[in-house]
């Protein structure tokens, strides 16, 4: 529910400006409703769940994947909505490659993986986050049971889509509230472990880094 995901954000800045000092100041302010909507821009309907996330914070400004910033475990950036936008465009752009690269040989191509192109590729994907390989957090948009699911996937060279991590939005956001608050493991997959928060550095400097 989208009024739970802005009690879990509200209590996420709180922890963090207690405890993490750091990592609360590099949060973006919120985004402005345009570049909320320019995300999609009439393609597709976004989840509540983005607009609430982005109307707290547009993601966050960190000069690296370690470091204030970084609130996510295996080093995550969250983009702001610009960044979204520019994700799901060059995902369209992927796709329009992909088809014209492999229609030649089988017109039927773009209907057999049910509407994801090269495994990899679905126009209402929304990239959230990229870490230092490449790999991508994504907001499902398609329809039914899968609107909303957040995604892990979209290395270089995958030979296999992307995998369900949370049911949502909500769900991603309460399990990073809970693991920092209670210093409890998340694991993600395509990591060989989980990681479980810990803060580095004091006073104003602190953040969390994951281990």
């Amino acid at each position: 529910m989208t009024d739970d995901l802005h009690v879990v954000l509200a209590r996420l800045d709180v922890w963090l400006e207690a405890n993490a000092p750091a990592d609360h100041a590099a949060l973006n302010p919120p985004a402005a409703q345009d570049d909320i909507d320019a995300i999609a821009d009439r393609r597709f309907p976004l989840h509540p769940d983005l607009v609430t996330w982005l109307g707290h914070h547009a993601g966050t400004a960190t000069k690296g994947h370690g470091g204030p910033g970084v609130i996510l475990p295996g080093g995550f950036i969250l983009h702001g909505a610009e960044g979204m936008r520019a994700g799901q465009r060059t995902m369209e752009e992927a796709i329009a490659e992909w088809v014209e690269e492999n229609e030649s040989e089988d017109p039927d191509l773009r209907d057999i993986y049910d509407g994801v192109y090269g495994y990899a590729f679905y126009v209402r994907w929304v990239p959230l986050a990229t870490d230092i390989t490449g790999g991508k957090l994504i907001l499902d948009h398609r329809g039914g049971d899968r609107f909303g699911n957040v995604l892990y996937g979209l290395h270089a060279g995958d030979t296999e889509g992307p995998v369900k991590v949370w049911d949502s939005l909500s769900h991603m956001f309460q399990d990073l509230l809970v693991a920092l608050s209670e210093g409890t493991e998340i694991r993600l997959p395509g990591y060989a472990d989980p990681v479980t928060p810990h803060l580095s550095g004091t006073g104003n400097d602190a953040f969390v880094s994951w281990e």
